[in-house]
C-alpha cells in the first residue's frame, strides 16, 4: 500500500482503494473506511461493492475504465448518515492505473465534500430571499418594458463603452435580431461598413440631445438609413472613489428613413441618366457616364451593359475576345467598378462570356423582357458567375432591359440590351428601385434608337456619296439647258474631261449622230424643242455614244429619269455603262458560236445539253437521227417528252429512267452506261455534269452507236471462251494464267504431293476383241467418272495413257490433306468401276497404286503443251500400281505413316520392287 500511494502521490485530503479487475481490494489508504456504508467490509481482497453498494450497476463502466475505454468515472454527492446524526458528503473518482511494469489498478479516489455542501445549502436560502426582491422589481420593469414596447420609433440603451443594455420590440423588427442576440453587444455591430453608431454619442456634450443618419445593416445583410437621436442619462452608480461622477449611459431613438432615403436616390439617378441623355453626343458616352452615375447613386458596385450583335457594333472601340458571329448571344459591351473593389477575375469572365436567349441574369432579362432581381447571386442556380461572384465576395444583383420600339411580330416592345448590377452585400428585393430602372431602361432604349436613326442616315448619306463617286458607271445630271450639273468621278476618267471643259460644254457636244435614235430624240425634245413634261412617255434605257475628248467613240448603256419642279423640267439624270468591250465580246462569241455549232452539227456521235430543271438547251442533228425522234418533239425543249419517246425503243427501260434520275440527285456525278435497243442496237452513253465556273448549270449527254463494234466484240469474246475453255481442259488454271502471260518454261518444285497411278485390269486384252470405237466410248465414261472425282476431291488430273489414270494431290495449289484427298479418291474410284460394271454389265477390275513425296512439276516444250510430272516419287507410285493387286489399293510405306490414325491398312510385307529393291507396303481398305 505505502508503495502505489508513493506512487500516485495522493494529495493529503483524498483518500483511495486500488481495485484489480474483479473488483477485489488490493489496496488502500489509512483513513478510507470511513466512506464505506460498511466500514468494517473496507479490507483488502473483498469486493468493493460491499461496503459501497453505489457501484452496484456500473460494472460495465469500470471494465470499460480498466480497458482504457473511457477515461474515468465519478459519482457527486454521495451521503453517509454518521451515528452522531449529522451527515457525511462525499464525491468518488474512478480511474485507471498502470506502472511501469504494466501493472494495472482501478483507482477510487474519495473526497469529504461536506463542508461545500453545507455553504450550497446556505447559499440557496439566499437566493430565495433575493428572489423575493427581485419579484417586486421585475413587476415594476415590466411596468417600463410596456411603455418602452408601444413606442414605434427604435429604442437602444448602451452603456457608456457602447455596450447594448436594451432594446425595444420596434428595434428588434427593423434589424431582424432577437434581444438575446444583441444584449451585450457593441453598439457598432449594427452599423453599415464606413458608418459609426457610437459617434452619435460623442458629437455633444453629456445629457444634450443629438441627431444624426446612419446607414445600418439588418441581420439579413439589408442596408437601413435611420435618423438616431442620442441622450446621455446618469445611473445611480458612483465612481469606486466616491469623488468621480456616476456612470452615464446612452440612450438611442432612431426612427427609419430608408425608404425616404431610397426615393431620393432613385430620383436623383433618374434626373441625372436624364441630363446625361440630352447631352450626350454618342451611345458610347452616354453609356460611358451612365453606369458610374447609376452606381454611385444607389450605392451598387459595379455595372454592366450587355448587348447582342448588332447593338455591340454601335459601340466600335469595345474590346472583345473573340468574334461575335451569333446574332442570338449577349456579350458585355460595357462595364464600370468602384475603385474600391477589386473582382478581376469576375472580370475577365465577363469579358469573355457570352449569354444566350434565357441564360444567366442578363440572357433571363433579356427573354423576359423584364426587370429581375437576385438577393443573392452565390445562392442563385440561374448566375452563370456564381462561384466566382461568391470568391470576389459579390452578393446582391438586378438587372433590367433596354426597351426599343414595339414589335408586332412579337406583340411585345424590342430589348435592345440588357444593364445588370452587382453588389457586396445581399440585397433585398426593391420593388420601386425596379420600377424606376425599368423607367431608365426605356430612356436609354429610345435615346439608342434615336441615335441608330442618326448614326443610319448619316451612313445612308455617306454610301450614297461613295456609291456615286465609287461607281463604276458614269453618273451624270444634266440641267435644263443641256448643260452638266455633276458628273462622277467614273465619267471623268472614261471621258477625259476636266471640270473647267465640262462647265462649258453641253450633252450634244459630246454625243454622236449614231447613238439609238430614240436616246436622240428625247434628248431634242427636253432641251431644244422643251416639250418634255410630267406626262412624257421616255425610254426606261438608252444606248448611245460619247465622244471622248481624244476623240474616241464609247458604247454607252444605262437608264435614265427626269426631274420636275411645279411641272416644268429641271433635270435629266442618267447612269450609264461603257459596254465598248461588251460589245466587242458579244461579236467574238457570236462567232464562235457560230463555229461551235458546226462542230456541234458534224460530230459523229449524238450530243444532248440539259439545264439543271430538264430543260433542253441544244442538240446536234445526230442525236435526232440516231433515236428517230420527230421535230416536233424536240421543239417542246422538254427532256421528259423526248425520253418518254424513245423509253419504248429500249429493252430496258427501266433502268434507263432510273439513271437519268440518280443523276438528277447526284449533279456532280459523271456516268457512263450501255444501252441495249429492241431492234438489237446498242449505244454507249456518257454523261457529265456542265459547269460555269464552280457552279453546275446543267448536263451533257453523249451518244455513240456501238451496234457494229458490239457484234465484234461478242465474236470476239465468244471464240475466246471457247479457246480458254480448251486451254483449261489441257492445263491448271494457274498454269493457264500464266502460259498467257507469255511464261515460256514453267517448272516447279513441290515437296509435298501424293500420286496416285490407276489401270483397269483386263482392259488390254478387251482391246483385241472389241470395236475401237465401242472401246474409246467405254474408256470415256470410265475416266469421266474419274473427272468427276478429281473435282470433286479437289485433285489435278494429270494424264491417261491407254487404260491408266494418273492423278495428283497438293500441286499446283499446296495443300495439307493431299494424302487424304488422294486417299478417299483411290475409294471412290473403286466404288466408280463398281457401279459402272452394274449399270453396263461389265466385269471391269482396277488396280491402284500411291505415293507420297517431292515431285517436279511444269510445262515444256512449244507444242502440244501437257502439264507433267517428274521424279523419283512418280516412279514409285507407279510401281505400287503396276505391282498392285486387282481390287486392291497399294501404298507406301510414306503414304502409309501420313494416313495411318485416318484409314484402316492391311501390312502386304516386303515386295521387291524393279529399279528400287525390296520395299514395304500396305493395302488401303477404308476410312477408319
Amino acid at each position: 500500500m505505502k508503495t502505489l500511494f508513493k506512487k500516485l502521490l495522493v494529495p493529503h485530503h483524498l483518500e483511495y482503494l486500488a481495485l484489480d479487475k474483479d473488483f477485489l481490494i488490493q489496496e488502500k489508504s489509512l483513513k478510507v473506511e470511513r466512506f464505506g456504508d460498511f466500514p468494517d467490509e473496507v479490507v483488502a481482497g473483498n469486493d468493493v461493492r460491499i461496503p459501497f453498494p453505489e457501484l452496484v450497476g456500473t460494472e460495465e463502466i469500470l471494465i470499460d475504465i480498466f480497458e482504457r475505454r473511457l477515461p474515468n468515472f465519478e459519482l457527486k454527492a454521495i451521503t453517509r448518515v454518521l451515528e452522531n446524526g449529522s451527515r457525511l458528503y462525499f464525491d468518488m473518482y474512478i480511474v485507471q492505473f498502470t506502472n511501469d511494469e504494466n501493472y494495472q489498478r482501478l483507482i477510487i479516489f474519495f473526497q469529504d465534500v461536506s463542508d461545500r455542501m453545507a455553504l450550497e445549502q446556505t447559499l440557496v436560502q439566499a437566493t430565495n430571499e433575493m428572489d423575493i426582491l427581485l419579484s417586486t422589481l421585475a413587476d415594476t420593469n415590466n411596468y417600463v418594458e410596456k411603455i418602452i414596447t408601444s413606442m414605434a420609433e427604435v429604442l437602444l440603451v448602451t452603456t457608456a463603452s457602447g455596450k447594448i443594455k436594451k432594446l425595444n420590440q420596434a428595434a428588434q423588427d427593423l434589424f431582424g435580431y432577437r434581444e438575446s442576440e444583441l444584449v451585450g453587444q457593441q453598439i457598432e455591430v449594427l452599423a453599415a461598413f464606413g458608418s459609426s453608431l457610437q459617434a452619435v454619442s460623442q458629437d455633444e456634450p453629456q445629457q444634450s440631445q443629438t441627431n444624426a443618419e446612419v446607414i445600418c445593416t439588418a441581420k439579413s445583410g439589408e442596408k437601413l438609413t435611420v435618423s438616431f437621436s442620442c441622450t446621455a442619462i446618469p445611473t445611480d452608480i458612483k465612481g469606486i472613489s466616491g469623488s468621480s461622477p456616476a456612470v452615464q449611459d446612452f440612450v438611442y431613438i432612431g426612427r427609419d428613413v430608408t425608404d425616404r432615403q431610397r426615393a431620393r436616390k432613385r430620383k436623383t439617378a433618374q434626373y441625372v441618366t436624364t441630363r446625361i441623355l440630352s447631352a450626350s453626343e454618342t451611345i458610347k458616352k452616354a453609356i460611358a457616364a451612365i453606369l458610374p452615375v447609376i452606381c454611385d447613386s444607389l450605392g451598387w458596385d459595379t455595372a454592366e451593359l450587355w448587348m447582342p450583335e448588332a447593338g455591340e457594333k454601335l459601340l466600335s472601340e469595345t474590346k472583345r475576345i473573340t468574334a461575335v458571329s451569333d446574332p442570338n448571344l449577349l456579350r458585355c459591351v460595357a462595364s464600370w467598378t468602384k475603385r474600391s473593389v477589386s473582382i478581376p477575375k469576375f472580370a475577365e469572365f465577363t469579358e469573355q462570356m457570352t449569354c444566350a436567349f434565357g441564360e444567366g441574369l442578363p440572357g433571363f432579362v433579356w427573354a423576359s423582357g423584364s426587370s429581375q432581381w437576385i438577393a443573392d447571386v452565390t445562392k442563385s442556380d440561374s448566375c452563370m458567375r456564381r462561384e466566382i461572384a461568391a470568391e470576389e465576395g459579390l452578393h446582391g444583383a438586378f438587372g433590367f432591359p433596354i426597351l426599343g420600339d414595339y414589335e408586332a411580330e412579337t406583340s411585345a416592345r424590342a430589348v435592345l440590351g440588357v444593364m445588370t448590377f452587382f453588389s457586396r452585400e445581399v440585397q433585398c428585393f426593391d420593388e420601386e428601385l425596379l420600377q424606376t430602372m425599368a423607367t431608365i431602361g426605356s430612356q436609354i432604349g429610345q435615346f439608342i434608337k434615336r441615335k441608330q436613326a442618326e448614326i443610319a442616315l448619316r451612313e445612308s448619306e455617306e454610301q450614297l456619296r461613295d456609291l456615286f463617286e465609287n461607281a463604276t458607271d458614269l453618273i451624270q445630271s444634266i440641267g435644263a439647258d443641256g448643260h452638266f450639273l455633276y458628273v462622277n468621278r467614273a465619267w471623268q476618267q472614261t471621258l477625259g474631261y476636266t471640270e473647267a471643259e465640262i462647265a462649258q460644254m453641253t450633252v450634244f457636244d459630246i454625243i454622236h449622230p449614231n447613238s439609238s435614235q430614240e436616246s436622240l430624240d428625247i434628248l431634242y425634245q427636253a432641251f431644244t424643242q422643251k416639250t418634255v413634261n410630267e406626262n412624257t412617255l421616255y425610254p426606261e434605257s438608252i444606248e448611245v455614244i460619247f465622244i471622248t475628248k481624244y476623240h474616241e467613240q464609247i458604247l454607252l448603256e444605262g437608264s435614265l429619269s427626269c426631274k420636275f419642279a411645279d411641272g416644268s423640267l429641271v433635270a435629266i439624270r442618267a447612269i450609264l455603262r461603257d459596254i465598248t468591250a461588251r460589245k466587242m465580246t458579244e461579236d467574238a462569241l457570236a462567232k464562235s458560236v457560230s463555229l461551235l455549232q458546226a462542230t456541234f452539227d458534224s460530230t459523229a456521235d449524238g450530243i444532248l445539253a440539259t439545264d439543271r430543271s430538264g430543260k433542253i438547251v441544244t442538240f446536234n442533228r445526230e442525236f435526232v437521227e440516231m433515236w428517230g425522234i420527230p421535230n416536233e418533239v424536240m421543239a417542246l425543249r422538254d427532256n421528259a417528252a423526248t425520253i418518254a419517246f424513245v423509253l419504248n425503243q429500249l429493252k430496258d427501260p427501266q433502268a434507263f429512267q432510273e439513271r437519268i434520275e440518280s443523276l438528277d440527285e447526284q449533279p456532280e456525278a459523271e456516268s457512263y452506261d450501255l444501252l441495249e435497243f429492241q431492234d438489237g442496237r446498242f449505244f454507249e452513253r456518257y454523261s457529265e455534269p456542265q459547269r460555269l465556273g464552280d457552279k453546275i448549270i446543267g448536263r451533257v449527254w453523249s451518244y455513240h452507236d456501238i451496234t457494229e463494234r458490239k457484234q465484234a466484240e461478242d465474236a470476239l469474246r465468244e471464240e475466246q471462251e471457247k479457246s480458254e475453255k480448251l486451254l483449261l481442259n489441257i492445263l491448271p488454271k494457274a498454269i493457264a494464267e500464266r502460259l498467257k502471260q507469255n511464261e515460256t518454261t514453267i517448272a516447279e518444285y513441290f515437296p509435298e504431293v501424293t500420286v496416285l497411278f490407276a489401270d483397269i485390269v483386263g482392259f488390254t486384252a478387251l482391246s483385241a476383241v472389241m470395236n475401237p470405237i465401242e472401246l474409246v466410248e467405254l474408256l470415256n465414261k470410265i475416266f469421266s467418272g474419274f473427272d468427276l472425282l478429281c473435282e470433286q476431291h479437289g485433285l489435278e488430273k494429270i494424264k491417261t495413257i491407254g487404260d491408266a489414270y494418273m492423278a495428283v494431290g497438293g500441286l499446283p495449289e499446296p495443300r495439307a490433306d493431299h494424302a487424304d484427298a488422294i486417299a478417299q479418291m483411290a475409294l471412290d474410284m473403286q466404288a466408280e468401276i463398281a457401279r459402272f460394271n452394274a449399270s453396263h454389265n461389265k466385269y471391269f477390275s482396277i488396280r491402284i497404286g500411291i505415293h507420297s513425296g517431292p515431285v517436279v512439276a511444269g510445262v515444256i516444250g512449244i507444242k502440244k503443251f501437257i502439264y507433267d510430272l517428274w521424279g523419283d516419287t512418280v516412279n514409285i507410285a507407279s510401281r505400287m500400281e503396276s505391282h498392285g493387286l486387282p481390287w486392291r489399293i497399294q501404298v507406301s510405306e510414306t503414304t502409309y505413316k501420313l494416313l495411318e490414325h485416318k484409314y484402316v491398312f492391311q501390312e502386304r510385307g516386303t515386295i521387291e520392287v524393279k529399279g528400287k529393291g525390296a520395299m514395304k507396303t500396305y493395302l488401303l481398305i477404308g476410312r477408319i
